[in-house]
């Protein structure tokens, strides 16, 4: 390598004049700043300002990270709820309608295999049929896999067809 470089210098640096040898040097000196400027400063400016910019939003991106992997080892510890057979789970609907005067409203109620129940309201105000599904999804871990709700003539009231399980698809 030394003696390419030096193969090199001889042939176009020491053959060149000495007048033109400084005009190069004269030449490279006043550019370099212009280099420097382009090749060095203005992309570390251009990046401080581009970081500048995102680090606010990456700090708010690790934060919500950090939130979600809290929740995550939080509910890593909950135990899992115990899965109800279809029979299992029609008698705990029927339990919870009545705690929650939903009975008269509740017209039919049919175990389907292998984990889930079908229920028709026929007439039940809308408020009150969240909050009884509010209340099985959080006390009896029993969600809704698929409602039909029709709006009945009278004010708030609805009518209901659902299907309600507990484990499988959760």
């Amino acid at each position: 390598m030394k003696a390419r470089w030096q193969a090199f210098k001889k042939r176009h640096w020491d053959g060149r004049a000495s007048s033109e040898r400084r005009a190069i040097a004269l030449g490279a000196l006043a550019l370099s700043p212009l280099f420097a400027y382009l090749l060095v400063w203005q992309p570390a400016h251009v990046a401080g300002t581009k970081l500048r910019d995102s680090v606010p939003a990456m700090r708010a991106q690790a934060a919500h990270l950090r939130a979600q992997a809290a929740e995550a080892e939080t509910l890593r510890h909950h135990p899992k709820p115990a899965v109800l057979d279809a029979n299992a789970l029609k008698t705990a609907i029927e339990e919870s309608a009545v705690r929650h005067q939903m009975r008269d409203a509740l017209t039919s109620l049919d175990a389907q295999q292998p984990n889930a129940a079908r229920i028709t309201l026929a007439a039940v105000p809308f408020e009150q049929w969240l909050n009884w599904l509010r209340n099985l999804q959080q006390e009896q871990h029993i969600r809704a896999e698929s409602v039909g709700i029709a709006a009945l003539p009278q004010t708030g009231m609805v009518k209901i067809n659902a299907t309600l399980t507990n484990g499988g698809a959760q």
